[in-house]
Parts: structure tokens; sequence; C-alpha cells
């Protein structure tokens, strides 16, 4: 039984004890008011019966002096008054006899009284008094002394009726204060029982519960409170118990990801120990043969170009193999920032597979490798991103042709259809030195190579795997690797076809922004302003510093692009104005420049610097790397309904934006990640739990940029209508 039926149970048991003993003393107060109220009336007609047997016997003495007197023939008889007084008398006693006969019969059991029959009597004194007929004397006499005879049996009966009642009433008052106590007795005796019962069984269970507490306090996690049924209880301790389980699992968990974390911290410090000497390597190099050049210049003034040249090449190449690893260091921390863009684009494929193919001939070379590549490729071109894609496959073949020694190595490209969609898989096979199985389990994870020795032997700094899967993620891919130690290795890449045909394609086709390019140079403004707008941006042009700050404070574009050499006002008195406004400070702000000078431009508030010649394609890359925190473009509406969506449809401007509209939090999740956000708006939804962890979600780094909307209610809603107006009538 649960322990609420338990309780119910007594509480029911003590509250009909208790309406028991109510009910016994109602009971018992109504017996006595109806005794009460019988001996009162027997009583009542006691007193009225012995007042008609005085009433009679006074009546009887007039009637006889009055027949004493006819008899003696005396001249001096009643007179009519006081005849007339005599039969009122009569009425008045055949009244009160009527009544009586009524109350001996209410109040008196059948045979237990005698009817007065009085009436013949009374008639009798009439007719004498009337006219002087009718029975006379010693008739009349025997008839009053009946009479008598009856009134006092009856006087009789009502004495003995009033004495039970008495009786009777004596004992219900007993019978009702015993019964009452009893009852109380009970009653108490049950509520002490039950309420020892209760004590007893709550105490023993809140003490199985706290010592099961008292054991998981102390860390003890594998004690489990014992069964207690199935009552409130014991679901509390079947809770308490799953507690305990789940609070152990987090804490294996906690303690794997403490594992994890030291592991990843000594992986971290031998990637620094491993970088420092990788980075020193070429660093070495180039101060090496700086200072030789430096020597060789100072000693002998008439040095050829061709006596030169050797030491720059090596200079040269010490320098991109630098620039290469702090690439990788730089790629996976803006990967890991969630800051790395994917840029779509239709291109030939197989140029790009050449061109992979004769970069990577002199690493082939070097370690006397062989490479083969064999291309199964159904359409000419694909939509991809192909910085990634051929970064990708630079860093498997080189990886292939590091760990190989005079062997072959197979590229292997083609196009698969699954259920699911059309796929590009591109696998690389190579002979080399292979993997364990737990170097395998590790291959990708960052800042780890198969082993020191392995680092030591072969470089690198073990981010190279890394980078190429989580390229391959951002693209909708995946890479997978199986090896066998001494035997090879084989990595196989697999990426959708049409992956940006999608959303991501939409946008790029659907660009939008507010962009300012202030350019002294007519021909440079004029091709940036064409590059810009064929990208779906809206261009406005300033050819002067001073004009591009007065077309910047009338407009806030969502992006400037600043040239640095101006006549004027040159790009770096621009930038400070900029970056001192209160209004365009946060504005980011893209220096192009003859002069490589980007540390300086970073350092003065620039978000990006890009050195003249800029082709196109760079330019518009990134540009959409740096305006989609604040451009049009595309806007989340979370909203379960669709009152917001249709306000929002109706409003200037809604037009020129790709709106997202979704209910379900899981899809939110997805398409967060699926897409860059422009403006996200939150309507009412009736997970608040949910919608806060995702507005706390919001309000981290990566999201801080991205304006987020909120309307819970009606009158947010209203309020909400002139905000988002204003805002969307900026892509008008």
């Amino acid at each position: 039984m649960s322990f609420t039926r338990r309780l119910t149970f007594s509480f029911v048991a003590i509250l009909v004890l208790s309406l028991g003993s109510v009910l016994i003393q109602v009971w018992g107060n109504d017996t006595r008011r109806r005794n009460v109220w019988l001996l009162q009336h027997v009583i009542r007609t006691q007193s009225e019966l012995n007042d008609f047997s005085q009433r009679m016997y006074s009546s009887q003495r007039k009637i006889l002096v009055v027949d004493a007197l006819a008899d003696s023939g005396s001249q001096s008889g009643i007179t009519g008054q006081e005849r007339k007084e005599l039969l009122r008398g009569i009425d008045a006693l055949v009244a009160l006899e009527q009544e009586l006969n009524g109350d001996l019969q209410e109040y008196l059991e059948a045979g237990r009284y005698e009817p007065l029959e009085a009436a013949l009597l009374l008639q009798h004194w009439r007719d004498f008094l009337q006219s002087n007929d009718g029975p006379r004397g010693e008739e009349l006499q025997r008839e009053y002394e009946a009479l008598s005879s009856r009134i006092s049996a009856n006087e009789w009966y009502l004495l003995t009726r009033s004495d039970e009642i008495n009786v009777r009433l004596r004992e219900v008052v007993s019978m009702t204060n015993k019964v009452a106590l009893g009852v109380f007795l009970l009653a108490l005796i049950t509520t002490f029982v039950l309420g020892y019962y209760m004590t007893r069984y709550t105490r023993r269970a809140i003490r199985q519960l706290q010592k099961g507490t008292s054991e998981w306090s102390r860390g003890n996690f594998d004690y489990s409170i014992a069964d207690m049924g199935h009552d409130e209880f014991g679901q509390l301790a079947n809770s308490f118990n799953d507690m305990a389980s789940s609070l152990r699992q987090a804490m294996g968990r906690v303690r794997e990801a403490s594992r994890r974390a030291d592991a990843a911290n000594q992986a971290k410090s031998g990637f620094l120990a491993n970088m420092s000497h990788e980075l020193r390597t070429p660093m070495n190099a180039i101060i090496g043969y700086s200072e030789m050049l430096l020597e060789e210049i100072a000693e002998e003034e008439q040095l050829s170009v061709g006596d030169l040249q050797p030491d720059l090449e090596k200079i040269q190449l010490a320098g991109k193999h630098l620039l290469t690893l702090i690439n990788d260091v730089l790629d996976i921390s803006k990967i890991e920032s969630g800051h790395m863009a994917v840029f779509w684009e239709d291109v030939a494929i197989e140029t790009v597979l050449g061109d992979v193919e004769g970069t990577v001939a002199p690493l082939m070379a070097k370690n006397g490798n062989t490479l083969h590549c064999h291309f199964e490729l159904q359409n000419a071109r694909i939509r991809t991103d192909v910085t990634r894609l051929r970064q990708i496959l630079l860093n498997l073949l080189s990886n292939a042709a590091k760990f190989t020694r005079s062997g072959d190595i197979y590229l292997t490209v083609s196009e698969q259809t699954e259920e699911d969609g059309d796929y590009l898989v591109a696998e690389v096979k190579d002979t080399g030195i292979g993997m364990s199985e737990d170097q395998l389990g590790r291959v990708f994870d960052a800042f780890v190579q198969a082993d020191l020795s392995t680092t030591k032997q072969y470089g690198g700094s073990g981010l190279g795997l890394t980078i190429s899967r989580k390229f391959a993620e951002l693209m909708g891919g995946n890479i997978t690797a199986s090896s066998e130690l001494g035997a090879g290795s084989s990595f196989r890449l697999t990426l959708p076809l049409g992956a940006g045909d999608g959303s991501l394609a939409a946008l790029k086709k659907n660009a939008s922004g507010d962009i300012l390019v202030i350019d002294d140079d007519l021909a440079a403004l004029d091709l940036s302003h064409r590059v810009l707008s064929r990208e779906g941006y809206r261009v406005r042009t300033a050819s002067s510093g001073a004009e591009g700050l007065v077309m910047a404070r009338e407009h806030r574009p969502d992006l400037v692009v600043l040239d640095v050499m101006m006549p004027g006002l040159d790009g770096w008195q621009v930038l400070h104005s900029l970056r001192g406004d209160a209004v365009l400070g946060s504005v980011p702000v893209l220096m192009l420049s003859m002069l490589n000078e980007h540390d300086l431009g970073l350092l003065l508030g620039a978000s990006g610097y890009l050195v003249k010649p800029v082709a196109s394609d760079e330019l518009t890359a990134v540009v959409r790397d740096l305006l989609p925190a604040t451009a049009v473009g595309n806007m989340l509406l979370i909203e379960e309904g669709d009152t917001l969506a249709q306000v929002i449809e109706r409003l200037p401007g809604a037009e020129h934006w790709n709106t997202y509209h979704s209910g379900d939090l899981t899809r939110v999740a997805e398409l967060l990640t699926e897409l860059p956000w422009q403006l996200i708006v939150m309507g009412p939804h009736s997970d608040s739990g949910q919608v806060g962890r995702l507005v706390a979600h919001l309000r981290t780094e990566h999201w801080r940029t991205v304006p987020v909307l909120m309307a819970q209610s009606e009158e947010d809603i209203a309020n909400l209508r002139g905000l988002l107006g204003a805002y969307l009538e900026r892509s008008v």
C-alpha cells in the first residue's frame, strides 16, 4: 500500500470514529429531547385530568344542591343566571373531556387507559338544569362515581407512564454517555496506533534515504538503497538510486574527460615541443643563410645574382615551410572557433586534380615514390569549395609521400551514386610504414602524430589530417582511414555533390548588404564596384577619404572597403575617424594597399587587409568572410505558429531577406550550423527551458555579432513590429 493510501486510510479511520461519536451524541440528544417532550405532555395531561376531576366534583355538588332544593319544594331555587353559569361550566367540561380523551389516546398505549365517557353524565346534567327532566338523585350519583373511577384509573396510568419515561430517559443518558466515552477512547487509541505506525514507518523510510545520501556525499556512489516497496518512499528511493547511478556515470565521464584532457594537455605539450623544433628549423635556415648572404655581400661587393640565388632559394623554401606550419596552426584555430567559412563555386574538377598532381610531384620525387592517378568522372564541372578540396587532397598526398620511401601512391577519384544522393569519392593509398590499431584510433586527433619517434623522424605539426577531416565535415562529407602496420595506409574522402546547390548556393546568389568602397583610383573603384555588385551587394563609391566619411555617416554601410594611399585624408586617417565614431565604430573595414602592412592595419583596427593587386575571387571571399554578421540576408524565425511570420511578411524590406521559419528546436539547431545568419527572431514557444538554453548559446562569442530579437507576448509582438520594420527597411 502506498504512503498516500496509508495516510488517507488513517485520516479516514479517525474521521469515521469522530463522526460516529458526533452521530451518537446527536442521537442521544434527539432521544432525550423526544422523551422530555413526551414527559412534559404526560405531566400536562395529568394536570388537565386533575383539573377536569376537580371541576366535575364541583359541578356534581352544585347539581346535588339543585336537586335537593327541587325535592324539598323550596321556593328559593337557583336563579336563571346561576343556571346559565352551570350550563356554561358543563359545556367547558364537554370540550375538556374531548381534549383529554385525545391526549390519553396519544400519550398512553392502547389498553393502558380508559376513555372518560363523561358525555352521558354531562348530558343528563344539562337536561336536568334545562327541563328538570331525566335521571336524578342516586342515578346521577352512580354515573358520577363511575366517571370518578375512570378518572382515577387514568391518573394512575399517566403516573405510571411518566415513571417509565423517566426511567427510559435515564437509560438513554447513561447509554449515550457510555457509547460516547467508548467511541472517544477507541478514536484516541486508533489515533495513537496509527500515528505511531505512520511515524515509525516514515522515520524508517527517511533513515534509509538519509543513509543513502550520506554514503553518496562521502563519494560512495556504488551504494544503493534497499528495496522499499512501491509506495512514494520506494519510488523516491528508486529515483535516488537512479540519480546515484547517473552521478556514477557522470563521474565516470568526468574522470574519462579528465583523462582525455590530461592526454590532450600532454599531446599539446608534445606538440609545442615539436613545433618549437619545427619552427626553429626553418627560422635557423632563414637567419643563417641571411647572415651568410650579408657577410658575403659585405666581403665581396661584386657578387653575381647567380651566386646569391642558391641561398635565396633556400631562404624562400624555409620561409614557405615556416608559413605552412603557421597556416596549419591558424587553420585549426579558426576551425575550432567556428569561424572557418565554406565558399561554393562551379569548378572544372579535372583541372583541379591536374593542379594537385603537378603540385605534389616534387614531394613524390623527394622520397622516390611513384604517383598513380585514376579518375572516373561523369561531370566535367562540380560545385564545391575548390580551395578546401585542393588542400584536403594535398594534405593526404603529402602525408602519404612523407611516410613512404621508394613506394607507390595511388590517387583514385570517382563519382558514386548512393541512396541519399551523388558523391565525389577520392581515395589515397600508399605502401608506406602504415599504422597500428592504437595509432589509427588517434590519427585524426589534433596535435597528435603516431608517436614521438614519428614526429622526430618525419617532422610536421600533426594537424594536417585533423584539418582535412574538419574541412570535409564543413563541406558535408567525411574522411575515413584504414591501415596495416608495415603495409601502408588508405584514406577515403567522401563529399556530397551539389552540396552548395541548395541553401548555401542560394545564399551566395542572394548575397546582400551595403558596401562603401573608398579609393582615389577610379579604375580600381570601378572594378571593385563591378565585382561586388555582380555578387549581389549594394555598392556605393567615394573617390576621396573626406567624401567617404560623409557617405559613411549618411548611409551607415555594413562594410567599408578602404584604400590606404589617397591624397588629403589617407586610409589610416579615415580608419581612425571610423573607429572613433560612436555609430560607425563597429562597422568592419577592409584595407587595400600596394604595401604589405598587414600587421599595422590590424593593429589600428582594420578587420581585414589585402595587398594590391587583388584578384576578384579573393576580394569576394574576404568580403563574404567579413560581412555575414551585419549584412541583410538570412533571417531565422523561431516560432510555434505563424503569428510573427505573417507580421514579418507584411513589413517593407522583408522581400530582400531569406526567411527560414521553424518551431522545431531540433531543426533550429541544425539550421544554425548549416547557414550564416544575419538576423534571428524568436517568437512564442511552449518549451521555455530549451528556448532559454538556445538564447544562452546565442550569447556566446561566435554568435555575439548576430542580432537576436525576441517577442514572447502579444505586447512584445506589437513593439517588435516597429523595431523590426526599421531594421528590415535597411535592405530597401
